[in-house]
């Protein structure tokens, strides 16, 4: 009864207008870190390559990543990279990487793969044939992603993976683009869409059924809109054209037309399944994963062999959207809806948050946090930096949870030392006592 009490003060409070007091100043808040961020991604750059040295650069700045996160391998430049070779460049790899290292950003054009197992899965995973699919033995089903659907924050801890992303294109003004788009991203809580559409490509809409659940059952539309579009029967165009508000567009086909004529919204997904879209940069034959990106997606997928239609080989939206709506990086939420990721290349800007919001209200006396970047559930304390002390104190709070956007909400009492104009800003630590704590 008492949670109930505090939920419905911190609901009362949230559809309230909070204006800072004149005197209010905002208060500085730390919180726990989860899941993969700039602190716990490692960028790994060709050697000798300049494109690849201007895009770990430029990344690095825009992303604040530590310049020790910076790793430089020799790969050789062709399409394919021979598995004994890898070897090598991966287990050095491994000996010089902290293990607070989370997931991998790859910087170059090419390879695109390790033998037949895509680049991304390949550093992922380390090269292992399981994830592919046997030679001369026909369509068959790979080794299945142990991250798939996981809540693991931690996936090297937890499940001894880091998910990679190929950020790369066909020049460096194409690639500062994109990692601007995902920068743009964060946290902006965008109000779009999700175009899932059926074709008239029967062979490339083995995920129409999954399309269609999603739509039917989607409860979230204040947040993100489900549209499903059944054009399989060629009555009407089955593709969009001169969309507005595309946050996701998933399809089918070997080439899928009037891309550009479409607004991505700064972290939209979109990907069509078809045989070789990860096949590299390359425009001929079927269309490449890469066009999406330089229409406006900040992220893409396509495999890099043929690996027959099994859609548990492509990126489903019934498990992308939770993730990513929960506050997950584009990176974790797109790694964790693909079951056999072992053929499939992940393009893009990997730690694009665009649902990574935090709201902070708060006056002379109160203050209140509303975010999803915490859990659920979680029994949080709140620290206060004593400046005298020269230490943190704990102080009482009130956690709930806003259930209708599915975030946490945090309320406690403002503690001043001056309450005069000129005060310094107060300070803030919200701890998770199941992974951290504070010496007080």
């Amino acid at each position: 009864m008492q949670r109930r009490k505090i939920l419905s003060l911190f609901l009362f409070l949230l559809g309230s207008s909070w204006l800072p007091l004149a005197n209010a100043q905002n208060p500085q808040i730390e919180l726990p870190s989860y899941g993969i961020n700039s602190q716990n991604l490692a960028v790994i750059v060709k050697r000798g390559d300049l494109l690849s040295e201007q895009t770990a650069e430029y990344y690095q700045q825009q992303r604040h990543i530590p310049i020790e996160h910076l790793y430089t391998v020799d790969l050789p430049d062709t399409d394919s990279m021979d598995s004994t070779q890898f070897k090598t460049v991966y287990r050095t790899l491994l000996q010089e990487m902290p293990d607070d290292i989370q997931g991998l950003l790859l910087t170059w054009q090419k390879p695109y793969r390790v033998e037949s197992m895509s680049v991304t899965s390949a550093f992922s995973f380390g090269f292992d044939s399981k994830y592919t699919q046997p030679s001369g033995k026909g369509c068959q089903p790979t080794a299945k992603s142990s991250y798939f659907n996981s809540f693991s924050t931690q996936p090297w801890q937890d499940l001894g993976m880091r998910p990679s992303m190929l950020l790369t294109g066909r020049n460096f003004e194409d690639i500062k683009h994109l990692i601007d788009r995902g920068v743009a991203s964060d946290g902006k809580m965008p109000v779009g869409s999700a175009y899932l559409v059926r074709t008239s490509d029967q062979a490339r809409s083995t995920r129409a059924s999954a399309f269609k659940a999603l739509a039917d059952h989607w409860n979230y539309n204040d947040e993100l809109r489900v549209k499903y579009m059944d054009r399989s029967q060629k009555d009407e165009p089955d593709y969009l054209q001169g969309i507005k508000d595309i946050m996701l567009y998933q399809t089918g086909g070997v080439d899928i037309p009037f891309l550009n004529d479409n607004t991505y919204l700064p972290g939209a997904i979109a990907d069509h399944l078809t045989s070789v879209g990860g096949a590299g940069l390359g425009v001929e034959g079927q269309m490449k994963a890469f066009r999406w990106l330089e229409a406006g997606a900040t992220g893409s997928y396509g495999t890099v062999i043929e690996p027959c239609n099994f859609p548990a080989k492509f990126p489903n939206p019934i498990y992308i959207l939770p993730h990513y709506l929960a506050g997950e990086t584009l990176l974790e939420s797109y790694w964790k809806s693909v079951e056999q990721p072992g053929e499939g290349l992940f393009v893009g800007e990997p730690l694009a948050r665009p649902f990574g919001a935090q709201k902070l209200l708060y006056t002379d006396k109160t203050v209140l946090i509303k975010t999803r970047l915490l859990k659920a559930l979680i029994p949080y304390q709140v620290f206060v930096w004593d400046k005298q002390g020269q230490k943190y104190k704990r102080i009482k709070a009130k956690v709930g949870v806003d259930r209708k956007t599915k975030s946490v909400v945090i309320q406690f009492d403002r503690v001043r030392d001056d309450i005069s104009v000129d005060i310094r800003p107060d300070h803030y630590k919200i701890v998770d006592p199941t992974m951290e704590t504070v010496s007080h």
